[in-house]
């Protein structure tokens, strides 16, 4: 009777492929956690938010391909060329006079998977490390980011209002000048075109100063703007009015005004008497009816000193 040795039931050639197979699939997933990192790093380093999410992309790829190569090894039999005793097929008992059957040889040992599940859940742990440290990077910066925002937001408004203080300013100098009226008289003249203009970007940047920075750089901006463009008039304005002047003059008109300018002098002299600055006012008043528009508030400013004079003698 002839013997031949005969494969365990159960038995297949592809469980002995197969810890191979999940090996590679392991490297396969470090290979995508390797290359998805690189990406985040380009990423942070270029700007590129497209190139992020592959390289987010990349990692959890590898990690699912590389935890999931780990269980399935968990879960697979002991071994794969192990026998099962109970379904054995029956041996026939030899007679003595017969050869004896072949000696099998030893069971082959089982896979050891635990390196395997220990290789993946140590990838899996420094994948999630890596991601937590790049969102406390990303996160740090993005903090940084917004005070650098804030902070030129804040310069920037600073530099609009020291631009609309200076347009302040200057203007202002010429309402407290009361002989402006005689070398830039159409300041005040609300129908020449630049004084207009003037006046209409003055008050459009004024609308837009406030006394803290604004939240947005669009309103920033617009401030930013509008002082500027009243800059602009005002000098534009102020170089005209300065260039006409009064204007063409007979030699009539240029005794009349030398002596407004000298009535006015006397009414806004604080060492002179009350009554003496009163003459002098009605005197203005009078020479510059159809000549010069002396502004109301040049009239106002004399008339307050000369109160003040009045109260000062009564109560001394």
């Amino acid at each position: 009777m002839n013997y031949e040795p005969q494969l365990p039931a159960g038995a297949s050639p592809l469980l002995d492929i197969l810890p191979w197979l999940l090996w590679g699939c392991v490297l396969f997933g470090i290979g995508g956690i390797v290359i998805g990192g690189r990406q985040l790093i380009w990423a942070r380093s270029l700007g590129e938010p497209d190139r992020a999410g592959k390289g987010l992309a990349a990692i959890a790829g590898g990690v699912v391909i590389t935890s999931s190569a780990g269980l399935v090894g968990s879960i697979l039999p002991a071994g794969s060329n192990e026998s099962d005793d109970t379904n054995a097929a029956p041996v026939d008992i030899p007679s003595t006079d017969a050869a004896p059957p072949p000696v099998a040889g030893p069971p082959s040992e089982p896979f050891d998977w635990t390196p395997l599940i220990w290789l993946g859940a140590g990838m899996a742990a420094i994948t999630v490390l890596a991601l937590t440290g790049y969102l406390v990077v990303r996160t740090r910066h993005r903090v940084l980011d917004r005070k650098a925002a804030a902070h030129t937001l804040a310069a920037d408004f600073a530099a609009a209002q020291a631009i609309y203080a200076q347009v302040a300013d200057a203007y202002a100098e010429y309402l407290a000048d009361p002989y402006a009226i005689f070398t830039r008289p159409q300041l005040d003249n609300l129908g020449e075109p630049r004084t207009a203009a003037f006046i209409d970007a003055f008050a459009a940047a004024g609308a837009l100063n406030t006394d803290t920075c604004p939240s947005t750089p669009e309103r920033v901006q617009a401030f930013a703007d509008a002082s500027r463009t009243a800059l602009n008039a005002w000098n534009t304005a102020d170089q005209h009015a300065r260039a006409i002047g009064m204007g063409a003059q007979t030699e009539d008109t240029k005794r009349t005004v030398r002596r407004i300018r000298s009535a006015l002098e006397l009414a806004l002299d604080d060492s002179a008497a009350a009554g003496e600055r009163e003459a002098a006012m009605t005197t203005v008043q009078r020479l510059s009816d159809g000549l010069i528009t002396v502004p109301d508030r040049v009239y106002a400013t004399a008339k307050t000193a000369i109160e003040n004079i009045t109260r000062k003698q009564l109560t001394s």
